[in-house]
């Protein structure tokens, strides 16, 4: 396993950098060979931000998986306690994924996979921006391999890398689609007719 260590804003003590693969290495065990794992620490020089000791860390795990995790609390060593605990339940969700996958062949259904005309008005209103649509630019790009798999795969990509939205190519259609979080706790699946 391949742990690579950067620091943001923060000197990387040796005493620091020792604890951190310590704590990260404990990871292992969920992986069969060489994994590489980035872990960037850094602290916040706003003094209004209490939690401002952070640590994130992006492992990029069998084949195409990738799971992150960010954690900030106002003591790195905290921090840095906290996200082995969240990245140990996310491996353990992708072994499962995987254990289930190799084993089992079968699909579970998602539970609200549809979506209504009123989910689509809540999402378009959710927010207004507040400046002007001449103003707006984008600020990032993302490009990333899309591939094939069902839905269910896809909610479950979406909770290993933290985020409340995953866009993949449906296995089953062959179509784009997107799963996303709702406010409410249920997943949803936007697909083009």
């Amino acid at each position: 396993m391949q742990v690579i260590i950067k620091g943001r804003n923060i000197e990387l003590t040796p005493a620091l950098k020792d604890y951190t693969e310590e704590k990260i290495g404990k990871i292992d065990r969920y992986f069969d060979r060489g994994t590489k794992i980035e872990v960037e620490l850094g602290v916040e020089k706003n003094p209004s931000i209490a939690d401002n000791q952070t640590i994130e860390v992006t492992v990029f795990a069998d084949h195409s998986s990738v799971i992150r995790a960010k954690q900030s609390s106002p003591d790195m060593y905290a921090s840095i306690d906290e996200i082995v605990g969240k990245l140990n339940k996310r491996l353990k969700k992708l072994k499962d994924k995987n254990d289930s996958r190799h084993n089992k062949h079968r699909k579970e259904t998602i539970r609200g996979n549809g979506y209504s005309e009123e989910d689509l008005a809540a999402m378009a209103a959710a927010e207004e921006p507040e400046f002007e649509p001449d103003d707006m630019m984008i600020v990032k790009r993302k490009q990333f391999s899309v591939k094939p798999m069902t839905p269910e795969e896809a909610v479950l990509e979406m909770d290993l890398l933290g985020h409340n939205f995953f866009f993949f190519t449906n296995a089953d259609t062959d179509t784009p689609n997107v799963i996303y979080r709702r406010r409410d706790g249920h997943v949803g699946l936007i697909e083009p007719t």
